[in-house]
C-alpha cells in the first residue's frame, strides 16, 4: 500500500516516476513530436552542448506497455535501493546508467530511442548482485531473479525477428553496470559485516 513514508522513503524514485508519468500524458495530449524533437540524444553538432539531452530520454516513453513495464520495476527496485542505501547512491546510478546506456546505445542504433530501460536493467542487476555476493544477504532476492533478467535480454536480442526493435546496447550497458557496480558494493558489505 502506497502512504506517505513510502514517498519520503522514494523521493528520488518517486520524482522519477511522476517526470515519466506527466510527460508520458502531456504526449499523449498531442504533444509527441514536441517532446520528442526537445528530449531526443543529441544528433546535431549543435545539440552535442544541450547536456540536458544525455539524460532526457529515458524519461520519455513511447507507448503504455512501455511505461507501465519500465515503472513497474524502476519502483520497486530503485526505491529498494534508495530506501537501503539512500537517494546519493540511487541518485549517482541514474545518471551514470542513464548517460553511458544512452552513449551505447546511439552508436548501436543512432539518436532515436527513448525510455528506463537502461537505467532499470542497471537497478535489477544491481540488486541481483548485492544479493547474490554480500554475506549475508541484505535482500533474500528469489533463486530465479537472474533469469527473468537474462530472459528479458534474450527476448530483446530476437524481438527484431518478430518486427519490435528494443534499446538492447542500453539494456545490456545498463546490465552490465549494475552488475559490476552490485559486485563491488556486496564485496564492501560483506567486509563490513563480517
Amino acid at each position: 500500500m502506497l502512504s506517505i513514508q513510502s514517498f519520503q522513503d522514494r523521493k528520488f524514485t518517486a520524482l522519477i516516476t511522476a517526470l515519466c508519468i506527466v510527460i508520458y500524458f502531456i504526449g499523449e495530449l498531442g504533444f509527441k513530436e514536441p517532446i520528442f524533437e526537445m528530449a531526443h540524444y543529441p544528433y546535431y553538432a549543435n545539440e552535442d552542448t544541450q547536456i540536458w539531452r544525455y539524460l532526457s530520454h529515458t524519461l520519455v516513453h513511447l507507448s503504455p506497455m512501455h511505461i507501465m513495464f519500465n515503472l513497474v520495476w524502476w519502483w520497486g527496485f530503485a526505491g529498494l535501493i534508495e530506501r537501503l542505501l539512500g537517494s546519493g547512491k540511487l541518485i549517482a546510478m541514474y545518471l551514470i546508467a542513464g548517460i553511458l546506456s544512452g552513449v551505447a546505445q546511439n552508436m548501436a542504433s543512432g539518436p532515436a530511442f527513448f525510455g528506463l530501460s537502461g537505467v532499470v536493467y542497471a537497478v535489477l542487476a544491481y540488486v541481483f548482485a548485492l544479493d547474490r555476493f554480500s554475506s549475508p544477504s541484505p535482500l533474500n532476492l528469489p533463486q530465479g531473479f537472474i533469469y527473468s533478467l537474462l530472459l528479458g535480454i534474450g527476448i530483446g536480442l530476437i524481438s527484431p525477428l518478430f518486427g519490435v526493435y528494443m534499446g538492447n546496447a542500453a539494456h545490456i550497458t545498463g546490465f552490465a553496470i549494475g552488475l559490476v557496480w552490485g559486485f563491488i558494493d556486496a564485496k564492501r558489505y560483506s567486509a563490513l559485516n563480517q
